[in-house]
C-alpha cells in the first residue's frame, strides 16, 4: 500500500481565514505611522460590516488573531489591544475559528526556536479555551515542532504560485498580473507535513492599496467565482484569504466585493455542491495522535 499524506475531501469546501491584527501587522514596516489611519477605519467602519457578512451569510471563518489583542485597551491604544473585538468574533450567531497569528505579529520563520516558543505559548495563555490553527505572519511558517507541541494542528501554507519564493516585488508583480489576466485560482488539498495539516490558501482578496486601487473589484470577485468553480470540479478545496485592513481602501466597493463572494458560496452550499468550514473544520478528531493521522488518511485510499 502507497503511504499518502493528503486528507481526501467527501466534498468540495470553500475556507475564509483572517488575518486580524490592527497596528500589530506594520510595527517592523518603516510605513506603520501612515497605516494608522487605515487600522481606525478597520476597527471603527470595517470590522463590524465584515462579521456582519460572515453572520449574514452563515460562513464559519478562520480569524487569525494577534495575541496582544486579546488585551483590553482601557482607552489607552485602542488599536493595538481590541478584547471588545475579539469578544464580538466569539459572540457571532454563526460560530467563528478564533486561530493563532503570534503573540506580537512575530515572523516565527525568521526567530530563535526559544522567541518561537515565547510568541506562541504567550497566544495560547492570552487565548484561553481549545485552539487547533495557526496563520504565520507574512507566511513566514518555522519551527513547527514547537508549533506542534504547543498544541495546534494545522497552519495556512503559501499559496501554489510560480512567485511564491520570489523576492517582495516579483510576489507583488506576479500577483498583479494574475488579478489582471483573472487567472485562476489554484484549489488545494491539506498536507500532512512535519505532525501537522498544512492547508494552502488559495487566492489572497487583494486590497486596493497604492496602484492596486485601479484594478476593479469584479476581478477580484471573477477570480474567486472562478476558484470556486475549479474546487467543485476537482472536489478541492478554494481557501481565500485577507486582513480586514485589506478592505479599508476604498470600502464600500470591497466590502461588497466580499458579499458577492460569500453570497456564492452561500448559494453553492445551500444547493448541495459545496461545504463551508474554518481550516480545523478539516481536522480529524482531536483524540487521534499526528501519526495516526497520516495512518488513516493512507488506510482510506
Amino acid at each position: 500500500m502507497t503511504m499518502t499524506t493528503t486528507l481526501p475531501l467527501s466534498k468540495p469546501v470553500f475556507i475564509v481565514s483572517l488575518d486580524f491584527e490592527l497596528l500589530w501587522g506594520t510595527a517592523d514596516r518603516s510605513y506603520k505611522g501612515a497605516f494608522e489611519r487605515l487600522c481606525a477605519i478597520e476597527r471603527y467602519e470595517v470590522f463590524d460590516r465584515l462579521l456582519g457578512l460572515v453572520a449574514e451569510y452563515n460562513i464559519s471563518a478562520t480569524w487569525a488573531v494577534v495575541g496582544k489583542l486579546f488585551l483590553e485597551d482601557g482607552g489607552r491604544d485602542p488599536l493595538r489591544h481590541a478584547s471588545d473585538l475579539v469578544e464580538k468574533i466569539r459572540r457571532c450567531p454563526v460560530p467563528q475559528e478564533i486561530a493563532s497569528h503570534t503573540l506580537t505579529h512575530a515572523l516565527i520563520g525568521e526567530i530563535s526556536r526559544e522567541e518561537a516558543k515565547t510568541e506562541l505559548e504567550g497566544w495560547a495563555r492570552l487565548a484561553g479555551g481549545e485552539f487547533e490553527s495557526i496563520v504565520f505572519p507574512r507566511n513566514c511558517a518555522g519551527h513547527l515542532d514547537v508549533v506542534r507541541s504547543t498544541g495546534f494542528r494545522c497552519f495556512r501554507g503559501l499559496e501554489p504560485t510560480w512567485y511564491a519564493d520570489c523576492s517582495r516585488p516579483l510576489r507583488r508583480l506576479g500577483h498583479l498580473l494574475h488579478i489582471v489576466t483573472a487567472r485562476t485560482p489554484k484549489s488545494v488539498l491539506p498536507q500532512f507535513e512535519d505532525g501537522l495539516w498544512n492547508i494552502p490558501g488559495s487566492m489572497l482578496y487583494t486590497p486596493a492599496f497604492g496602484v492596486r486601487r485601479f484594478l476593479p473589484v469584479w476581478l477580484r470577485v471573477l477570480r474567486a467565482n472562478r476558484g470556486l468553480d475549479r474546487a467543485i470540479e476537482r472536489r478541492e478545496i478554494f481557501h481565500l484569504w485577507f486582513h480586514p485592513t485589506d478592505l479599508t481602501v476604498r470600502p464600500d466597493a470591497m466590502l461588497d466585493g466580499v458579499r458577492r463572494i460569500f453570497e456564492r458560496a452561500a448559494r453553492l452550499r445551500d444547493c448541495g455542491e459545496l461545504e463551508i468550514l474554518p481550516m480545523r473544520g478539516l481536522l480529524p478528531a482531536r483524540k487521534e495522535t499526528f501519526r495516526e493521522d497520516a495512518v488513516r488518511v493512507a488506510a482510506s485510499c
